[in-house]
């Protein structure tokens, strides 16, 4: 049996043991920061991020009990070393080394490494439209919608406004395009991105909008050598991470 027990009796990012049993470094978040996330981020004065492609560097300390996370470009403490509350992203045996999903931040079952991947999809647009017909794409449930003119309805144009468009949506992909062909590339690993439904159509009848997925999001699976040091019964629980 753990020394630790079935502990839950903690909140996100709070230590556990004395204070000067923990390395702790600041680092200025890129985004919001949970408290008790996984970080990345490499160098001295780097940011640090969730969902990162960097290196692991901790994660993030509890700082305050009336807000759940650091805000853009806040002061982030990040434990490097000690023991620290985390949630696990499905059931952990207590004292077992663990893994960390890459792509959402959560302590998981020692696995085998995995790189991950960003989804992408692709909006090819065939054909010349008819002037003052509508071409739509909806990325979830945020939309834009091309209009056609006599100087904007050849395939390529109609493809670059609606790489323009897509660019001014609040949308977790970046947009590109390449002659007739737009691009949406995922901006994190992840297999959640799957799940994010992609439409094109047009008023036209000659003109064309066909949306294709390519790369399938995957997560990222890394191992930084931790272990857990108390028992986690299911996905969203609470454990305590041992960071060495």
């Amino acid at each position: 049996m753990s020394a630790y027990g079935n502990m839950d009796k903690g909140l996100p990012g709070d230590l556990v043991g004395l204070t000067v049993t923990h390395q702790i470094d600041s680092r200025m978040a890129k985004g919001a920061v949970p408290f008790g996330a996984v970080v990345f981020g490499t160098g001295d004065g780097e940011q640090v991020e969730v969902n990162g492609d960097s290196a692991i560097l901790g994660i993030a300390a509890r700082t305050a009990l009336d807000t759940p996370e650091y805000k853009d470009k806040d002061t982030v403490n990040v434990v490097r070393t000690g023991k620290v509350f985390a949630e696990a992203g499905e059931a952990i045996s207590a004292d077992a080394e663990v893994s960390v999903n890459g792509s959402t931040g959560k302590i998981v079952a020692k696995t085998s490494a995995a790189a991950g991947a960003k989804r992408t999809v692709t909006i090819t647009v065939a054909n010349a439209s008819a002037a003052s017909k509508v071409v739509s794409v909806f990325v979830g449930d945020k939309g834009i919608q091309v209009n056609t003119t006599d100087d904007l309805k050849s395939a390529n144009d109609v493809a670059a406004a609606i790489k323009a468009a897509l660019a001014e949506l609040d949308i977790p992909f970046v947009a590109t395009v390449s002659s007739a062909v737009v691009t949406l590339t995922a901006k994190a690993k992840g297999a959640s991105y799957n799940n994010i439904a992609v439409t094109g159509s047009t008023t036209d009848t000659t003109q064309t909008v066909t949306v294709a997925d390519g790369t399938s999001g995957a997560d990222a699976i890394l191992n930084p050598g931790w272990f857990a040091r108390s028992t986690a019964e299911q996905a969203d629980d609470l454990v305590i991470v041992d960071l060495g």
